[in-house]
């Protein structure tokens, strides 16, 4: 009926366009959950772009040891090898070569320093970055989940030592896996194999633990898609043996003895067969924890509903275990950092794929709950905005400052007052830098000395004690009182202490462990 010209309408049709708003305000609400967790997410990646390109022009050292793979690099571009018997000219790092060729490709271009090392770390940490969101929006079809799981590994920047960034093998060998893990997803027949075998050893040609990493996928994809599982499996393994045999046969046996016989004879960390689960992990990323719980009893919940339906109905299979390649995936990247930690030595960057493969099934978890329904999607919401909240840090600490930029060139020109060669133990890039001689770098000797590999503990033991007259050293440079055993009978015979001979403004990493050249010992007169 029409009164005063307008249409009134039945109570019925008001109801329904009530009963319409509200049914569509739950999807409002998960849409506003979504944008808020993009949003949030985005903030770790734009303040770790914001760290890392303020540090890569960064003179000097960003952790204790970068200064020794600028060494490495250097190597590669002067035509020597990286695996040679061990001595205080030089010990090899235990490390296949991939990283150190990469870089020096890109040093060809930039010249040799931290640049290239730190371009190649920041890119892969990018592509990892990537990977991560790819992996997790290609599994659940929602770019959201994906951006949030990118975010979330981005957000463990510090939990893993800014080290992103840092000259080190850790990030290209993190990306390379990843990558390998994405394509092996989706790869088919013999040639995607082929493929994914490739992939694999160039992971494992950056850093061996790659094959850790990658070791759950391979098994998954040889029982469910033997084609791609069994030639990925074979062409990694004919690659590591072939590459194995010539670069031995190439370097006397000693490539094999650090790539595979140093590393395997140094001693275990036994706490961490615990602590790395709980410290590590749990008391980090309990948000996570939480959401994982709260996914899996939805999925728990309605597989078994699924599986209830099926036998009712007496038709159809019932729903299967989702996500099945990527929970492989994610066990590999756990076990791969669990070994590493257990192995005695490891700092936080070597959590980089246990964080990784948390930041996948937090993303995988994420993007299952928004599924279900407005008060799922708040509860993943929140449990992603408390996981951020968690894992913030404080921005400015991880930037060079002025006084550090000034604390490295007061260095650099002590040192080149001192008389040469100087062996500076700990930061030996800082002398090839002063013009006073390249040396090998003290945590590499260390390690040889260490390991039950007795073939480079036995050549060093025979060379050091007369190793400073022989490389003609006229200074050693000390990080405090941390003179080796080796080397403290040749000081304590041939050297003596000066107190003043290096700047009051000690020159510190960033990152890892906090030390800085501050003892000098010049070689007495001879009369």
């Amino acid at each position: 009926m029409v009164v005063r010209g307008a249409l009134v309408q039945p109570a019925g049709a008001r109801s329904h366009g009530l009963s319409g708003r509200r049914a569509a305000l739950p999807g409002r609400v998960v849409a506003v959950a979504g944008v808020t967790g993009v949003a949030l997410a985005a903030v770790p990646m734009l303040l770790y772009l914001w760290i890392a390109l303020h540090r890569l022009d960064y003179p000097y050292e960003l952790d204790w040891m970068e200064g020794g793979s600028v060494g490495n690099v250097g190597r590669v571009l002067a035509g020597h090898s990286l695996y040679v018997a061990p001595s205080l000219k030089f010990v090899g790092w235990t490390y296949p070569p991939l990283y150190w060729l990469a870089c020096a490709a890109v040093a060809q271009i930039t010249g040799l320093g931290f640049l290239p090392l730190r371009i190649v770390s920041f890119v892969s940490s990018l592509v990892a970055i990537a990977m991560i969101g790819k992996l997790v929006r290609d599994e659940t079809g929602d770019r959201t989940a994906g951006a949030v799981a990118a975010g979330l590994f981005a957000a463990t920047y510090r939990l893993s030592g800014s080290w992103f960034d840092v000259g080190r093998v850790d990030s290209m060998f993190l990306a390379l896996t990843l990558v390998a893990l994405a394509y092996g997803r989706r790869a088919q027949g013999v040639r995607g194999g082929l493929m994914l075998g490739l992939l694999a050893f160039l992971a494992f040609f950056t850093k061996q633990t790659a094959l850790i990493a990658l070791a759950p996928a391979l098994v998954l994809l040889a029982l469910t898609r033997r084609p791609v599982g069994v030639s990925a499996t074979l062409t990694l393994a004919a690659l590591v043996v072939i590459s194995t045999v010539v670069l031995d046969a190439a370097t006397g046996g000693w490539y094999r003895y650090y790539v595979f016989s140093e590393l395997s004879g140094q001693g275990w960390a036994a706490p961490e067969w615990l602590d790395f689960w709980r410290t590590d992990l749990f008391s980090h990323l309990w948000p996570l924890c939480v959401l994982l719980v709260v996914a899996v009893s939805v999925v728990l919940g309605l597989a078994l509903r699924s599986r209830a339906e099926a036998r009712r109905r007496t038709a159809g299979p019932a729903a299967a275990v989702p996500f099945t390649y990527q929970l492989a995936a994610v066990a590999g990247l756990l076990l791969a950092a669990w070994f590493s930690r257990l192995h005695t030595g490891g700092y936080l960057n070597v959590l980089l794929p246990a964080y990784a493969g948390c930041a996948l099934i937090g993303g995988l978890a994420y993007g299952q709950l928004r599924r279900h329904g407005m008060v799922a999607a708040l509860l993943a919401t929140a449990a992603v905005v408390m996981q951020l909240v968690v894992l913030a840090y404080p921005v400015a600490a991880q930037i060079p400052t002025r006084a550090d930029r000034a604390a490295g060139s007061e260095l650099l020109t002590a040192l080149r007052k001192l008389p040469g060669p100087i062996l500076i133990l700990r930061h030996p890039w800082y002398g090839t830098l002063a013009g006073k001689g390249s040396f090998a770098q003290g945590e590499g000797i260390s390690d040889a000395l260490r390991s039950q590999a007795v073939r480079g503990a036995r050549i060093l033991r025979a060379s050091l004690p007369d190793a400073l007259n022989r490389y003609h050293v006229q200074t050693v440079v000390l990080d405090g009182n941390s003179a080796p055993s080796w080397l403290i009978p040749q000081l304590q015979r041939e050297f003596r202490l000066e107190s003043s001979a290096i700047t009051a403004t000690a020159l510190y990493p960033l990152t890892d462990l906090r030390t800085a050249p501050s003892l000098v010992y010049v070689r007495r007169s001879r009369t």
